[in-house]
């Protein structure tokens, strides 16, 4: 099976529980492949919800205690992939909604 339908299917069974609230599990999901998942527009809350994760320093962005609390956040999804949740945190984690 194709990685798109692979990936189609377990966001539709992710989101069909987790619509309403924060889900760091659907949030793992949809960044795992952020250009397919903004695409068919179902993880624009979960995105949302990460990128709404934004600390500060002396009211100025931190990107460290940001990343902390992205780690934080994603880390709540217990039966996640850590190497999915590394690269994420590695490319989003410590940066504003690209």
């Amino acid at each position: 099976m194709k990685k798109s339908g692979i990936f189609a299917g377990l966001l539709a069974a992710t989101l069909s529980f987790g619509a309403m609230a924060k889900d760091p599990c659907g949030t793992e999901l949809c960044l795992s492949d952020y250009e397919m998942a903004m695409q068919g527009g179902m993880c624009k809350q979960h995105i949302d919800d990460f990128f709404s994760i934004i600390k500060y320093r002396k009211d100025k962005f931190s990107p460290s205690k940001t990343l902390k609390a992205r780690t934080d956040y994603l880390n709540k999804c217990e039966s996640g992939n850590s190497s999915d949740k590394a690269r994420i945190l590695a490319k989003y984690g410590s940066i504003l909604k690209p």
